[in-house]
């Protein structure tokens, strides 16, 4: 990974942040990330818990901030990989909210993705969701 794993674990925690829950299920997504990432998963996870408390003191301008200034450092080439984690975090507890989408097309952009690309990979990763539930 190019990536320093202190802007991946940023990414990650505002996903998390999006619903404002840290749960099992996300815990484990979190494992499933670092591993694809080969990275390891104790210091990922730290790294993602660290980032999880800077955000939640902050608000919703200044997360969008956040979200840019560690966007800026993930490589060009993981680009795409480091939203489908966001995407893997978000859709993990089964439940999918305008605040979620709003957060995850916030990451997309910061990550230089066009909005249909993202849309596209969004409902891509839905549609293997047989049990989502989407809350309008």
């Amino acid at each position: 990974m190019k990536t320093d794993i202190k802007h991946l674990a940023a990414i990650a925690a505002t996903a998390i942040w999006a619903d404002g829950e840290y749960d099992e299920a996300e815990k484990i997504a979190l494992e499933e990330i670092a591993e694809a990432f080969e990275l390891d998963v104790e210091q990922f996870t730290a790294a993602v818990e660290a980032a999880l408390a800077e955000v939640k003191a902050m608000d919703e301008e200044q997360v969008n901030a956040y979200i840019l200034d560690h966007s800026a450092e993930i490589d060009d080439d993981e680009a795409v990989l480091a939203y489908e984690a966001a995407l893997q975090i978000v859709l993990v507890d089964g439940v999918l909210g305008a605040a979620e989408v709003a957060n995850l097309l916030s990451i997309a952009s910061a990550l230089g993705l066009d909005d249909e690309q993202a849309v596209l990979l969004l409902a891509d990763m839905v549609k293997q969701e047989s049990d989502l539930t989407v809350e309008l």
